[in-house]
């Protein structure tokens, strides 16, 4: 991957996060061989030696199953088991408690199995703050642990009907984990509830998301190479400005850009403006200790500091999102929440674009100015979306995989810089694409699977460059997404299965179009 660079090996990326989940096998040993109203059996199956062996084969089960689902799962960390027994005089005690203090301070998620025993639950309903989740195909007798915890207002206590379903939740809680740990570098020109973006925070530090405000002209002026001792914007503080073993950075990776590029539209001396910005921000981001990035574009670029320094923001997102670093175009910080979901859930770096209906009239786009006419849009007359802009990367197919096809070509029609990854979306027909976004107010969360069926603005200007997908009801979309905003985040595949369960577990409404 070429997108590393030194500063940036240094973030620590939220969605390489593990969950460390804490296993928590229960069971009941009877001490005495009797029969009564909830006990019944043959001799032999009502001592407590039967009951020790079965417990015994039970917690080993318990331990390979999961084992076989996720002892090599690079998202998950499986912590040592804990068995926990009471007697048939159905009590706990103070050591067993002890124990699982110790246990349960090292884990995100308790997963309970077996037979717990109501007092158990109850217990460590009271005692512990993480999530909890129940496998309840042990019995239905699980189904009233869990009502008694969540009507106390325990909203994080869960019932996972298989292992299916177990396995699933867990992997929401690595997405969970990653928006706790998320902090947002955020590129300002000034503060203002009047944005010319579409800059939704949704919700004041939702879901744990913190973020960090910098002056664009601070920024700007660190792109000059120096000793760190200050410049015209922080002229006694030290500073981030680039130095020479930046300058090597960025001309490396600049060079590797170019060469594992189909096409490449500008000069090189234009990608390598862009590319300065990249390490600038990375650096910048280890300094100020933040993982992802966001940048107002318009209020930036009316400064006019974007056209001097012959640097736009595209290029830094394209290769932050494909190194695991979350960046968000416009300043969207509801954007920047999507990005780390996606990437979190899929494995995949995601793309964030304006989401919009292709409106036609007799035969023609409407807005020729944004969207291309292809084959698939006479086809599909006003049942299409596009999701277009600036931002896609060569690893929308998966970090794990191989680098995908890509030119370099310009933002600016005139001056032709600000440096941007295009890819031929038109190759991507016949793809699922799920694409999300969260309300402003962090209480909805919108769902779309839809068919992709062709692309546009690969050789072009500016921001027009993406899908074109069909969705069921391209009318009843637009009007759900009225509460939402105009900026979406896809990925390739099908994980509405995955979004839907994540927003029951984050308390949120989904909204789900196909």
């Amino acid at each position: 991957m070429i997108a590393t660079s030194k500063a940036g090996e240094a973030i620590r990326k939220p969605i390489e996060c593990q969950v460390n989940v804490l296993p928590i096998y229960g069971s009941l040993i009877h001490q005495v061989a009797y029969e009564g109203p909830c006990r019944f059996g043959g001799a032999e199956e009502l001592t407590k030696e039967f009951d020790e062996r079965a417990t015994a084969m039970g917690f080993k089960a318990f331990q390979d199953r999961m084992d076989a689902l996720w002892a090599d799962d690079k998202d998950v960390n499986l912590l040592p088991a804990k068995g926990v027994y009471c007697t048939d005089e159905f009590y706990f005690t103070v050591e067993q408690f002890d124990e699982l203090d110790a246990a349960v301070a090292e884990c995100d998620v308790i997963f309970i199995f077996g037979n717990p025993m109501p007092r158990l639950v109850r217990e460590m309903g009271q005692r512990y703050t993480k999530p909890m989740i129940i496998l309840t195909n042990s019995g239905a007798i699980t189904l009233s642990e869990l009502s008694e915890l969540i009507n106390r207002g325990r909203k994080d206590a869960f019932g996972a009907i298989d292992w299916k379903e177990a396995d699933l939740m867990i992997h929401c809680f690595k997405a969970v984990k990653a928006l706790a740990n998320t902090r947002i570098l955020k590129m300002i020109r000034h503060e203002s509830d009047c944005y010319l973006t579409d800059d939704f925070k949704c919700g004041e530090n939702a879901f744990g998301v913190m973020q960090t405000s910098i002056n664009l002209h601070e920024v700007m002026d660190q792109l000059t190479n120096g000793d760190g001792t200050g410049n015209h914007t922080l002229p006694l503080r030290t500073a981030c400005n680039l130095n020479d073993e930046d300058e090597a950075e960025a001309e490396r990776i600049t060079d590797e850009l170019i060469a594992g590029a189909d096409e490449v539209w500008m000069d090189r001396d234009k990608i390598l403006k862009a590319v300065r910005f990249t390490v600038l921000a990375r650096k910048l981001m280890d300094h100020f200790q933040c993982n992802a990035f966001t940048a107002q574009c318009k209020e930036c670029c009316a400064t006019t500091r974007i056209n001097e320094e012959q640097v736009t923001f595209c290029l830094n997102h394209s290769l932050n999102n494909e190194a695991k670093i979350c960046s968000a175009c416009e300043g969207d910080v509801n954007a920047a929440v999507a990005i780390t979901i996606m990437a979190s859930l899929s494995g995949c770096a995601p793309y964030q674009g304006n989401n919009t209906p292709v409106v036609m009239e007799d035969g023609q786009i409407v807005s020729k100015n944004w969207f291309s006419e292809q084959p698939c849009t006479k086809e599909f007359d006003n049942q299409l979306y596009c999701l277009w802009h600036a931002v896609p990367n060569r690893y929308m197919d998966g970090y794990d995989g191989d680098e995908n096809p890509y030119a370099v070509g310009p933002f600016a029609a005139g001056g032709r810089f600000g440096a941007t990854i295009r890819r031929d979306f038109t190759k991507d027909a016949g793809k699922v694409a799920t694409i999300m976004r969260l309300n402003p107010t962090a209480t909805k969360m919108l769902i779309i699977k839809g068919d992709v069926v062709g692309g546009t603005g690969y050789e072009r200007f500016g921001c027009p460059e993406g899908i074109y997908y069909k969705v069921q009801d391209r009318d009843g979309l637009f009007r759900a997404q009225l509460e939402f905003g105009c900026h979406c985040v896809a990925v390739f595949g099908d994980y509405t299965e995955e979004l839907e369960k994540l927003a029951e577990i984050l308390g949120v409404e989904a909204v789900l179009f196909d």
